[in-house]
């Protein structure tokens, strides 16, 4: 076996390697999302640990999961003890919204809140919290402006590296076999 075919069979391999490698690795990285939705009794849109008497959980809670692309949403109700948590999330920069019945309660925390689910970040999204007040004499308050859509370099410059990697193995092939 000449030295153009070894070269060009070992770059085909660890190519392949390399690509079911990564591919492995993201499938794996998936994230989650999780918080709880609480009663604010005084309307000043801070309800969790407050130690007001009456600010609990809320039940039957929707909140709403949209990520970065805006191609996945995902809507989830908060359980009786008032939490929530979105399992498998993928990674995103991901809107999390609450939108409880309108007819029931107004939203006095931030709202939506913003979970980047990225291995930098951390995977597990923990404590994003709402804030419910009952009637109108809550206090509003606004949310922060749109946050800048996130894009996954890592996979762009794994895919790039990797079509580099076969283009190259398939150049030495076609060299091959013209000698």
């Amino acid at each position: 076996m000449n030295q153009t075919k070894r070269t060009g069979l070992v770059v085909l391999l660890l190519s392949t390697i390399f690509l079911l490698a990564i591919g492995t690795v993201q499938a794996q990285d998936s994230g989650s999302i999780s918080g709880a939705v609480y009663l604010d009794v005084n309307g000043d849109g801070r309800c969790f640990n407050t130690g007001v008497t009456g600010e609990v959980p809320v039940q039957g809670v929707t909140i709403e999961f949209v990520s970065s692309d805006e191609a996945t949403v995902v809507t989830l109700t908060t359980a009786s003890d008032g939490t929530y948590g979105l399992a498998a999330a993928g990674q995103s920069y991901w809107r999390v919204t609450a939108k409880p019945d309108a007819t029931k309660y107004v939203v006095t925390s931030q709202n939506p809140l913003y979970a980047p689910v990225y291995p930098e970040n951390g995977l597990a999204q923990t404590g994003y919290n709402f804030c419910v007040s009952q009637g109108t004499n809550a206090v509003i308050i606004l949310p922060e402006s749109g946050a800048a859509a996130s894009s996954s370099v890592a996979v762009w410059v794994t895919a790039v590296l990797g079509l580099s990697l076969i283009g190259v193995g398939i150049v030495l092939e076609a060299k091959r076999q013209q000698s």
